[in-house]
């Protein structure tokens, strides 16, 4: 999608994909930039570990505990996360609704939950639920949120158990799966269908066409998308902070398959 982006807007540059062990991590990055690379994206399972290789870290980023974006700068290497801004515009743009004055689930608390966790808390959500399958991980994200300043949304941790997710669901105007469940075609949904209800939102962050979590949300009468519109949204941002123009929107949401609905 940046690629067409780039050939949209008559740039000549190129955006190449790369499998990186952790280990390998700190000698990549230099060597990319060392070679002139303008920026780059991170992905799971650098999104956290990345932090300790930069220079300067967005506040947004700071607070969310993960970096997706890049920069390198004469003043050295500055990381950003657009996963909060990719997934509010796309909520909004695809919903019609924002977190304000919402219930939210969230079903995952590692780098991606956590982005979502702080945009809804920023968006004003009413309530936030945190669920993971390792209940200190949610624990500590719940202990994140409540150190922030003006803090004005309740958070919540529910404990490990489908039963109780399940619940906690139906009662929630908003339910973000921030899992990898999905991923793999043969994956179960991460929640039953009593979970979900007319009237409700289910925003899976799985980009697949259609993940199993949003079928069977789907099929019990709640509004449920998949996660492909945040990942253009979020790149888009991330075009922005490498070249400081504005991404061609259409181009990329065309390359992905992505009608913007």
């Amino acid at each position: 999608m940046h690629a067409a982006s780039f050939r949209a807007l008559g740039l000549s540059a190129e955006y190449q994909a790369y499998d990186v062990p952790p280990e390998e991590l700190p000698r990549r990055l230099q060597a990319c930039q060392e070679q002139g690379f303008t920026g780059l994206n991170m992905t799971i399972p650098h999104k956290r570990t990345v932090m300790a290789l930069l220079d300067h870290i967005d506040p947004v980023a700071r607070v969310a505990g993960a970096v997706n974006t890049i920069r390198f700068d004469p003043e050295g290497r500055s990381g950003f996360n657009t996963d909060i801004a990719g997934f509010l515009a796309d909520l909004k743009a695809r919903t019609g609704v924002t977190p304000a004055g919402l219930r939210v689930l969230i079903l995952g608390c590692g780098g991606a939950g956590r982005a979502v966790a702080l945009g809804c808390l920023q968006s004003g959500a009413k309530e936030i639920l945190l669920a993971n399958r390792t209940v200190g991980k949610a624990d500590q994200l719940a202990t994140d949120l409540l150190a922030i300043p003006e803090v004005a949304a309740s958070v919540r941790v529910l404990t490990q158990g489908v039963k109780e997710w399940t619940s906690a669901a139906s009662s929630c105007d908003l339910v973000v799966q921030a899992t990898s469940a999905g991923l793999r075609p043969e994956d179960p949904p991460t929640l039953p269908g009593a979970a979900f209800r007319s009237g409700q939102i289910l925003y899976d962050l799985v980009t697949t066409p259609h993940p199993p979590t949003v079928c069977v949300a789907q099929a019990a009468g709640a509004t449920a998308v998949n996660g492909i519109g945040m990942l253009v949204h979020q790149g888009a941002a991330a075009f922005k902070i490498w070249t400081g123009l504005d991404a061609d929107l259409a181009a990329m949401q065309a390359a992905v398959g992505c009608d913007g609905s």
